[in-house]
């Protein structure tokens, strides 16, 4: 069996992260996390220790490990050779990593880079001891459920203020505002908000909802027909197809309050999305003063149902079918094209998404598809870019650049 190697009363070479969640955080949480790190050093008489770096990350969720840019340029010099610590010293072990990821990361840094993460709420404790296992292991336990619980009470308290017609926090919807309201609790002054409709804002969602009733038009056609209106202000542009899709599904716009429609976790670096069941959801029909009339507001759901059902069916042709009952939460994506992705717009810089125009028959009774990127921004109005690039042509003219850097001739 292999034991340790290492002895803290001898010279260690650290590191010290430090890392807050929220952007609204006190912005001196990780220099606070610092100070409490050489604190503890102190007391526990490990002065000698040497000092390398410092890593950090301000207003980044732990759950987001690529997006965390401090952490990954700490990893990237540990593995590259540029910094050789002995130990990653954190405040807390949750400052580190998502206690999901966490057992894996430790593990990983410490059998290929002889790198071991310390924290000092334990005192810098060894974790490959039995104490530092079963104190792991405590922690671990304990954060979940502290995970848990703290969901559940926000949940409860949301639920709470909703059934009582009020807002739960965050921002409103579009189209409303929040007002204020006071009353006297057990003796004590509370305040809390009410949405009513914006003046300025309820303007647009009316002009929405009356053009996609008359036309019939889709999200993205709306959008760019929103995007181009003079009567709308330049403040509140641009408008994105999937916002307005999202819109146009809310109830809220006719004074019904459905909640919660959706259930959300970071699974692999993936936000996944799950629908929550009917019977669980609070509906509440006059939760708030209508913006649309309801006939309005059914139509426009009746054709969106109707294109969506269309779209559903044209893509279980081309899905393989399955009778596989548990499927997984954060699967990916097969890429169907090459360089999906990969191609941006000279314009806006935006990524550009292949298109096809659909399969048809030539006169040799060949079966072809025409597919091409296209800025996605074009059809919202946002971007001027309308060319369309062959995604045939760009895919060879990328594979003959890399033939030609790889195998150059002689």
């Amino acid at each position: 069996m292999i034991r340790s190697q290492y002895d803290f009363k001898k010279l260690i070479n650290y590191i010290r992260y430090g890392r807050m969640s929220d952007p609204n955080q006190n912005p001196s949480s990780p220099d606070q996390q610092f100070a409490t790190i050489d604190l503890v050093l102190g007391r526990c008489g490990y002065n000698h220790w040497n000092h390398l770096a410092d890593y950090r990350d301000d207003g980044i969720s732990g759950r987001l490990l690529r997006k965390r840019l401090g952490y990954q340029k700490m990893l990237f010099d540990i593995k590259s050779g540029a910094i050789s610590p002995d130990v990653i010293l954190v405040d807390d072990i949750d400052r580190f990593g998502r206690v999901d990821d966490l057992k894996e990361i430790r593990r990983d840094l410490y059998n290929k880079y002889g790198v071991l993460v310390l924290d000092a709420k334990s005192n810098f404790g060894d974790p490959n001891t039995p104490q530092g296992r079963m104190y792991n292991a405590m922690e671990e336990a304990r954060a979940v459920e502290e995970g848990k619980t703290k969901a559940h009470r926000v949940f409860r308290g949301k639920r709470d203020a909703i059934s009582q017609g009020r807002w739960s926090g965050g921002k409103p919807p579009f189209g409303y505002q929040l007002e204020t309201h006071q009353e006297v609790t057990n003796g004590r002054p509370r305040s809390y908000s009410i949405i009513v409709p914006d003046p300025e804002t309820a303007r647009i969602i009316v002009l929405l909802f009356r053009k996609a009733d008359e036309t019939g038009w889709g999200q993205d056609r709306l959008s760019k027909f929103l995007n181009n209106h003079e009567e709308v202000p330049e403040h509140h542009k641009p408008f994105h197809g999937s916002t307005v899709g999202s819109w146009l599904d809310n109830e809220i716009y006719i004074g019904k309050m459905v909640w919660p429609k959706v259930t959300t976790d970071i699974i692999s670096e993936c936000r996944v999305i799950e629908k929550i069941p009917v019977e669980e959801q609070l509906c509440i029909e006059d939760y708030c003063a209508p913006i649309v009339e309801p006939d309005v507001f059914d139509r426009v759901r009746q054709i969106r149902k109707t294109r969506g059902q269309l779209r559903k069916a044209a893509l279980a042709k081309t899905t393989p079918q399955s009778d596989k009952q548990i499927k997984a939460p954060a699967p990916g994506m097969t890429l169907r094209y090459l360089l999906t992705g990969l191609v941006r717009c000279g314009h806006c810089n935006r990524s550009m998404v292949p298109n096809s125009g659909g399969r048809y028959v030539t006169k040799d009774n060949e079966t072809h598809e025409y597919t091409a990127y296209s800025c996605p921004g074009h059809r919202t109005g946002i971007c001027s870019n309308k060319k369309t690039i062959p995604e045939k042509w760009l895919r060879q003219m990328v594979v003959d650049a890399i033939k030609s850097r790889l195998f150059p001739s002689s």
